[in-house]
């Protein structure tokens, strides 16, 4: 495109040109050997299977094996895929709690200026002491001092921050993407999560006495579809790997919508929208197929949008000092990130994370080592539905020859007028005498024996495997019928601690490689970004809680038959009430009801008789006219503060200022 036809916008210069961007060229380079080895290794067909076992359709060469009037189709898949999303959501959702904590470090490093400050008043008191061990003691207590009130600093910095991460992933919708990342571990052999990214959003606001909405930027998270997904073919994880692609293609709008954008280059992003202007989208093998399968017409569409590839990986350094990075060596290779569409390139910016990890997060419902691409619920249970298909096709073929006689007649000996297709109760057909003599009747009827509960078995046989194989029963979806132990509340709540060991494994998969990596992507996002110092602190993201969430809702169960085992001991009196207190408190902690109002909380209640006592001898000192108060037990008593030393001056709140 011309200079001069950029004039108009006031952009001078075009940016880049095909010929110089070398940039796009060694992307869209990885790009296609990415796409090559992801569909020669079967990724690719394995997603479309995937998601057409999701949508209860057979695949292609399945289809030569249905008859006519047979193409019925067991959804095993799709049911097993969708009770684990829901089990694995309902982990998260049902809870009051959040599933992860910030943990400040076990020991916080000493800020620098608590440091200096500590050594300006050794070097204050240095002529008071007589000897080094004296000079050694003070700096003994001095430090342990300022540790003790480095590590209170730190707990109420990080009780800070993690109100501040729990506030943003909430207005981020992170529930509602959370459940979308779930739906693909189930079906898919991976899912992948990027994020966070500041989007701007409509917020409403209160402010004073009126309703406002402002744009305000909010970083979110977003699902990556595995269709969009490609790793490079040596990859073995997000974060070991020579580089990571999303392409995906974009309406013309959301590519409109980065002029402005810190970081985007504005003329490249308008020549791209000029030439382009009818959409540049490379025609890929599944396109069509799964468009059709995620309901979308991809054929009939008269204008196609953007494909946008996002490049995130190893990039030469000369190559980003053309876009303004700030590099040391030409020749050194940078954790980059680099936004392409077609042979131009929009964005290129050195990898944010002070760590250099890239923003991208995945893990599957089956991880296989030394592979990105795992195992999904359909993945284990896709060859045991065949059978049950298969048998189910089968029964209804059974089901059909056994419901009615197959006839047989001798055609020369029915009378022109009969028709021997018309069969039908109380009629008489008129026909010919036997020619052989042998007394044969004309018409002769064979009943097909029905093999109906043989193909049943086979397929409750290999439905109950499915069970095992998915570690998903069918009584987590509510079945009722559950022989053996099953039918006692004993019995099920054992079934289902025996069940949520395998749904605790792919929950111990979710916590380390998505919500640990999540929570410390917005931790360090805050601590570069933010200006509020009572945040930062040294911490670290413990995300323990999932996986604990469904122990203690195991636990819960078992608390409440605790409770009705010792009801009829509570009621002969033979139970202390505070023993029974405690196990109320337990069961309705994780109702949201207010407990304290409902059951006191049994140690408060003696903490404020003890605090009662106390007043109440003070107050009886001061009645008898006295102003020497009841003095207080020998382990209250503070330390006395030695002779040779002087007291130790009050902590600065670094927070706050000097």
């Amino acid at each position: 495109m011309a200079t001069d036809e950029l004039s108009q916008f006031g952009l001078g210069e075009v940016a880049n040109t095909k010929l110089e961007d070398e940039l796009a060229a060694h992307v869209q380079r990885a790009y296609i050997d990415a796409r090559q080895h992801k569909q020669n290794s079967g990724v690719t067909e394995k997603l479309l299977r995937n998601l057409r076992a999701k949508k209860c359709k057979y695949q292609p060469d399945e289809e030569t094996l249905l008859g006519p009037y047979n193409d019925v189709y067991v959804g095993l898949c799709a049911l097993k895929a969708r009770a684990a999303s829901s089990w694995l959501i309902d982990i998260i959702s049902s809870s009051i709690e959040k599933p992860w904590t910030l943990d400040p470090t076990p020991e916080p490093e000493l800020p620098e200026r608590q440091m200096e400050q500590a050594i300006t008043m050794l070097l204050q008191e240095l002529p008071q002491f007589n000897s080094f061990d004296a000079l050694k003691d003070r700096a003994t207590q001095v430090k342990s001092a300022l540790q003790e009130f480095t590590a209170k600093e730190a707990i109420d910095a990080t009780k800070r921050m993690e109100t501040r991460i729990n506030d943003q992933m909430t207005e981020a919708d992170w529930l509602d993407i959370y459940a979308s990342f779930v739906d693909d571990l189930t079906v898919f052999p991976t899912a992948f999560l990027r994020g966070p990214i500041e989007v701007n959003t409509l917020s409403p606001k209160w402010s004073g006495d009126k309703f406002e909405v402002e744009n305000k930027a909010v970083p979110r998270m977003r699902v990556i579809s595995p269709f969009d997904a490609y790793p490079s073919p040596n990859a073995t994880s997000i974060q070991q790997s020579d580089y990571f692609i999303e392409a995906r293609e974009w309406g013309h709008s959301e590519v409109h919508n980065l002029i402005g954008v810190p970081t985007f280059v504005e003329s490249t992003i308008r020549q791209v929208l000029r030439e382009y202007e009818d959409g540049y989208v490379p025609t890929k093998m599944e396109d069509n197929e799964r468009a059709n399968l995620e309901d979308r017409d991809k054929v009939l569409r008269h204008k196609k949008g953007l494909e946008v590839v996002i490049y995130n990986g190893k990039i030469l350094g000369k190559h980003l000092a053309k876009f303004g990075a700030i590099i040391d060596d030409p020749q050194k290779f940078y954790e980059a990130e680099v936004w392409c569409v077609g042979v131009y390139t929009i964005r290129a910016i050195l990898n944010p994370s002070p760590l250099g990890a890239r923003p991208i997060y995945c893990t599957s419902y089956t991880k296989v080592n030394g592979s990105i691409w795992g195992q999904s619920v359909i993945d284990l249970v896709y060859d045991t539905q065949r059978v049950c298909n298969a048998a189910v096709r089968s029964l209804v073929r059974n089901m059909g020859y056994a419901s009615g006689p197959i006839g047989e007649v001798v055609n020369d000996r029915l009378a022109e007028t009969e028709d021997e297709l018309s069969i039908a109760p109380y009629k008489i057909y008129r026909v010919g005498p036997d020619i052989t003599g042998t007394g044969a009747p004309a018409f002769r009827f064979h009943n097909v024996t029905s093999i109906a509960n043989d193909l049943m078995v086979v397929y409750e046989k290999f439905s109950k495997t499915a069970d095992d194989l998915s570690g998903v029963p069918s009584y987590v979806l509510g079945n009722p019928q559950v022989a053996g132990a099953g039918r006692t509340l004993g019995g099920l709540s054992m079934l289902m601690g025996n069940a949520a060991k395998g749904i605790k494994n792919v929950q111990l998969n979710i916590d380390r490689d998505v919500i640990a990596r999540v929570v410390s992507a917005y931790y360090y996002y805050n601590m570069a970004v933010s200006d509020d110092a009572g945040i930062k602190a040294d911490a670290k993201v413990v995300a323990r809680g999932a996986t604990g969430l469904l122990q203690r809702e195991l636990a819960q169960t078992r608390t409440v038959e605790v409770l009705q085992l010792l009801t009829p001991y509570a009621q002969q009196g033979l139970i202390d009430k505070t023993a029974l207190d405690y196990i109320l408190r337990a069961i309705l902690q994780n109702t949201g009801l207010p407990v304290d109002k409902i059951v006191p909380d049994p140690d408060a209640a003696a903490g404020v008789q003890d605090l009662a006592s106390l007043l109440g001898s003070q107050t009886q000192a001061f009645s008898r006219g006295t102003n020497t108060p009841v003095p207080l037990p020998s382990q209250s008593q503070p330390p006395p503060t030695p002779a040779n030393l002087a007291p130790f001056p009050k902590p600065v709140n670094l927070a706050q200022g000097a």
